[in-house]
């Protein structure tokens, strides 16, 4: 377990958090978005060969529910949520991990988006070509939209479903608005501070990490988790919303990794903490569809 100090108290933030990118622009509240939440749908390859071709997750009767869909098992299991219940919803817009190579986890998350054409060392040229980054970091939340806008605009042939839309979005991220765009199948670049096992923690962002956020929970007890892809590790990850907000508050200043002591890192104009930095700031992707979506 870490050994960081209590959960702060969320920052104070308007009830609707804030699109700063100029990229698109919203046509509706997002507390009034309706979308359909049709129970057991699965779509994206035939049931029966999405069976055969995964590995089955074992427990003892835990978690059972999700025998059909192993990762999201494993990752309830342990997690510990719905154990003996299933969720009341659950949403995922399934990508293939890619395991990142140095310091390289914002743009090895870019490069799950486009299952991994163009790859992480493709963007890391871009990045590099641009001035963003020198190894592979990307410290400002503003310049990897930037570096996702140009992914797309070269690779549309890529993304199925049209037109994918983007926006940074500045304030806190456990609000009713983001859980709306979540349940409606938008998925989230977010930065944040890894602990030990890669679940959220606080660390003034001395080891700042980016996560894919690739769906939803939510369990008997009306709690909401979210479930993210990362360069860390295969396995599919399941945090509670409200731990990867305050990780994602607590971003404010730039350590030189330990494993890189020599290199020099791009840090944006007032750091990580900064405006173009990473604190309460996460990008939003909207009409994203993955070739396998799972709604329960």
């Amino acid at each position: 377990m870490s050994n960081n100090p209590p959960v702060p108290p969320p920052p104070h933030f308007p009830a609707r958090t804030t699109k700063i990118s100029e990229s698109t622009t919203f046509n509706h509240p997002l507390s009034e978005l309706s979308c359909d939440l049709t129970k057991n749908v699965f779509t994206g390859t035939n049931l029966n060969q999405h069976r055969n071709q995964r590995l089955t997750f074992n427990t003892s009767g835990e978690c059972a529910w999700a025998i059909q869909y192993p990762e999201i098992q494993k990752a309830c299991y342990l997690r510990q949520v719905c154990q003996f219940a299933p969720p009341k919803e659950l949403r995922l817009q399934n990508v293939t991990p890619i395991l990142q190579v140095g310091p390289t986890c914002g743009l090895t998350a870019l490069s799950m988006l486009f299952e991994g054409a163009p790859s992480a060392k493709t963007f890391l040229e871009l990045a590099i070509a641009k001035g963003y980054s020198n190894n592979g970091e990307m410290f400002s939340t503003k310049q990897l939209n930037e570096l996702f806008a140009i992914g797309l605009d070269e690779n549309r042939h890529l993304v199925e479903y049209k037109p994918v839309q983007h926006h940074v979005i500045a304030g806190w991220m456990d609000e009713p608005s983001i859980q709306m765009q979540l349940r409606c199948g938008s998925i989230f670049l977010v930065p944040y501070d890894p602990d030990r096992d890669h679940t959220p923690c606080l660390n003034r962002g001395h080891k700042a990490h980016w996560a894919l956020i690739i769906g939803y929970l939510i369990d008997q007890f009306n709690d909401f988790y979210v479930f993210a892809r990362h360069g860390k590790t295969r396995n599919l990850a399941l945090w509670p919303l409200r731990d990867l907000a305050n990780s994602n508050a607590n971003l404010e200043e730039f350590c030189q990794p330990i494993g890189h002591p020599n290199e020099t890192f791009v840090l944006p104009e007032g750091g990580i903490g900064g405006r173009n930095g990473l604190r309460c700031k996460f990008i939003m992707i909207e009409h994203y569809r993955a070739k396998e979506e799972i709604i329960i």
